[in-house]
């Protein structure tokens, strides 16, 4: 499932969806049964990856063959304040916050 999820991000950051695919990249999804879990930190988050379910449990359900596999997608505001340490950790936070940052570092290969 997470290869799938993977391929599937990839492909979404090829079609130059780049917050969709920032959101994507926010979490691990968990896999119970056939219940995919989200966990975004607000609302407005949560309503984008809705308006992109269908196309996402489409290319899963072909991609795992099961057409069993749902989307559950919740919203914990607890996830919003936390707070980044690391440089990792602050350039993820950046790069939610503009995607354009991961472009630009693959096309001068930089590190972080």
């Amino acid at each position: 499932m997470l290869e799938g999820w993977k391929e599937f991000t990839e492909i979404v950051a090829k079609e130059g969806k780049h917050i969709l695919h920032s959101h994507l990249r926010m979490g691990t999804p968990k896999l119970e049964g056939n219940l995919i879990h989200l966990v975004f930190p607000n609302e407005t988050i949560k309503i984008e990856m809705e308006r992109e379910k269908y196309e996402l449990l489409q290319f899963l359900r072909k991609k795992l063959q099961n057409y069993d596999v749902d989307l559950s997608i919740e919203v914990d505001e607890k996830e919003m304040k936390r707070y980044a340490y690391t440089t990792k950790e602050k350039y993820e936070k950046l790069v939610a916050i503009n995607p354009l940052l991961e472009e630009l570092r693959k096309t001068f290969d930089l590190d972080i």
